[in-house]
């Protein structure tokens, strides 16, 4: 592998030559800072001897400010608590933005800053827009020196109009943060002042202010290259506010700005891991191969029958749908049979046309019960829909979530259709059949493409999550088993607090997983976050339960969509690194791109440029972390699994083991049954 030349979005410096003397006391006085006891200096009981064992909580610093009553401590930072450390310069950090330089600052639950710049550019008369920027610090991560972690994190919105003003329109259950002069305050804490003057507040835009005001909402970009448009706003934050002699005094940068990637750090996954196989062979992208290298395995059903799902005033719609999935096609697409090799076929009155467009789903039951389900037929509705996905009223959006369960309760998968999408698309509605296809093929138990890799005695099991902005509640979907070879067994979805429901469903898998495989030789879990030692004594006693001696690996997969670390690509104009690179970026951490630019190809701007994700490998029996092929296998197969994706033809940057139960976690909980039907647990429906 040719060695790339990447950096990060960090900056180092350098920490102070001698050591500083900082100010201590037990006592609070103003302009004081509490200081907890889990980032306590190292020598702290120098000055209070026994305070890291008679229960003190808190004590308080002015750090470098000598003050009254305050004690003085020599502090190393080469060997100072880290924490501590960091705490002082975000201490400093936050000083320079909000008084020097008079920004808007947002405090972290760790501390760190979010600067807020405003946009002169993009606000208008009744909008204030501000570009958010966060700054962690953090201590010798990728580097030999302490380190500033810069990143981009979008945009927020401020409602120029007054609290007290749209109060008279809209209920406070829709404020979150406000905007208060330079300060930023919550909703539920503003009563905590000893006079509130609504007049001086100012909301920030959220999804449910955005709904309850009827504001349009715009669709994200997904083509657009946020590389390009990250970098360039990281690097005008850098230039402006950053590589400047009055920020230089307080934190002292290096001068050749953001931090190259050592070689030593990067890698990449195995050129196999790349390769998918369809029925006449191996292929590499799916959007050009399936076309011609066909479905893996075929819908094991005979007896398909589609039916639509329509209001009244969108059949014409259903129509045209009709004809392009069928044996007419859509320009280059052929239909389901030419394309998918799916049997297309509507029995005459069996569609369904409802009137009611506000509340359609008990007109739709109705007439479902009137229609005689024939058992030896494998039916499949598509329903178009008269509200986007992007509808802001939650009303108009649960039928579609309404609508799955009545259809899951029925064993009949769905897919739907937005004709608003399909009509502003024109032509170019022709890509968008492909990714239909392909997930009808799915929903019939076929299989688009599968791994091309080695079969394993090994369960991989999958845990993702999704948080309802509606409820504030955070939802689980799992537990997703695979083989290793990207075979899909079965799942389930719970709460977040149910850790011993998931180790349960865990087990399930196993023993599922044993009774036609045998016992497999390593279980490997894919968890949304880094799992905790409660989460992992749970299925390790599950596992003991089954008297099964295995090792288990975790696998931790987090997005890094904003205040995380990403990597640029110095000699791609695009910027975006190589699809398959990993790079190493501390003990058990890794930066994985996984995206459609392969070596020798020509990347498509249509596939996107999707940020890397972080990997945290951990195990069960640490001998096994050592082991450099364990963690090689492990990324190799976390990048395999994000090519597993069957709702598009396009390559995601999750693994579907992450993905898949992020998207049942985000549709279960509109149903009205507190379970998914069984029905829907052994089929992909939510595709």
């Amino acid at each position: 592998m040719d060695t790339p030349n990447l950096y990060f979005n960090i900056l180092t410096f350098d920490f102070p030559a001698e050591k500083r003397v900082m100010y201590f006391s037990k006592t609070d006085q103003e302009k004081s800072h509490t200081i907890h006891k889990s980032i306590f200096p190292v020598n702290i009981e120098k000055l209070f001897p026994g305070v890291l064992h008679d229960g003190t909580e808190n004590i308080f610093t002015t750090f470098t400010t000598e003050s009254e009553g305050f004690k003085p401590l020599e502090i190393d930072f080469e060997n100072e608590n880290p924490d501590f450390i960091k705490r002082y310069y975000n201490r400093l950090i936050n000083y320079y933005f909000r008084v020097t330089k008079q920004k808007i600052v947002k405090v972290g639950f760790i501390k760190e800053n979010q600067i807020w710049i405003h946009s002169r550019k993009h606000s208008t008369t009744v909008l204030d827009i501000y570009e958010r920027f966060s700054i962690k610090v953090l201590l010798k991560t990728v580097s030999k020196y302490p380190e500033l972690l810069i990143s981009y994190d979008g945009q927020s919105t401020v409602i120029k109009d007054t609290v007290a003003n749209l109060l008279n329109e809209i209920s406070p259950t829709n404020f979150n943060w406000l905007l208060d002069g330079k300060n930023l305050r919550k909703w539920e804490f503003i009563n905590e002042d000893p006079v509130v003057d609504y007049t001086n507040y100012f909301p920030v835009l959220n999804k449910k202010l955005h709904a309850a005001l009827n504001m349009p909402y715009e669709a994200p970009n997904t083509d657009e290259n946020r590389y390009i448009k990250y970098k360039e706003k990281i690097s005008v934050f850098y230039r402006y506010l950053i590589n400047k002699p009055e920020f230089k005094e307080i934190i002292p940068i290096h001068k050749n700005g953001f931090l190259k990637v050592s070689p030593l750090q990067i890698d990449k996954v195995s050129e196999e891991s790349n390769l998918l196989r369809f029925r006449d062979g191996t292929g590499l992208v799916p959007k050009y191969d399936f076309r011609k290298l066909k479905a893996y395995k075929n819908s094991p059903y005979t007896n398909i029958h589609l039916f639509f799902i329509v209001h009244k005033d969108m059949a014409a719609f259903a129509t045209i749908i009709k004809e392009q999935l069928g044996s007419e096609g859509f320009s280059w697409f052929k239909g389901l049979l030419d394309f998918a090799n799916i049997p297309f076929h509507t029995e005459d009155g069996f569609s369904i046309t409802f009137k009611n467009k506000e509340n359609p789903i008990p007109e739709i039951e109705e007439k479902l019960n009137l229609r005689k389900l024939k058992p030896e037929v494998q039916y499949l509705a598509i329903y178009v829909s008269p509200y986007g996905k992007f509808e802001p009223e939650k009303k108009k959006r649960e039928i579609y979530y309404k609508l799955k369960e009545v259809l899951l309760k029925r064993k009949i998968a769905s897919q739907v259709i937005d004709p608003i999408k399909m009509e502003g698309l024109g032509e170019r509605w022709v890509y968008s059949l492909p990714n239909i296809a392909i997930a009808i093929l799915a929903k019939l138990d076929g299989i688009p493409w599968q791994l091309n890799t080695q079969t394993r005695k090994e369960l991989v099991v999958g845990v993702g999550a999704f948080k309802h902005q509606e409820d504030g509640v955070q939802y689980i979907g799992s537990a997703f088993s695979f083989d290793n070879n990207g075979k899909f067994h079965s799942f389930d979805y719970f709460m977040k607090d149910e850790i011993d429901i998931l180790a349960g469903k865990i087990a399930h898998a196993v023993r599922k997983f044993a009774t036609v495989n045998n016992e497999p030789e390593r279980l490997i879990i894919h968890f949304y976050k880094r799992m905790s030692e409660k989460e992992l004594q749970y299925i390790e006693y599950e596992l003991q339960n089954l008297n099964l001696d295995i090792p288990v690996f975790i696998v931790s997969i987090n997005k890094t969509e904003s205040e995380d670390i990403i990597a640029f690509d110095a000699n791609w104009k695009e910027l975006m690194p190589q699809s398959g690179i990993f790079i190493n970026i501390g003990i058990g951490k890794y930066l994985l791109f996984n995206n459609t630019r392969y070596s020798g190809s020509t990347h498509s701007m249509f596939d996107g440029y999707p940020f890397p994700i972080k990997l945290a490998i951990d195990c069960s029996d640490k001998e096994q972390l050592k082991d450099v092929r364990n963690i090689k296998e492990l990324i190799d197969q976390v990048y395999q699994f994000s090519r597993l994706y069957w709702k598009s033809v396009r390559q995601q940057n999750l693994p579907v083991t992450i993905k898949y139960p992020e998207m049942v976690a985000q549709i279960a909980p509109h149903f009205d049954s507190p379970d998914i039907p069984i029905y829907g647990k052994n089929s992909l429906w939510f595709l």
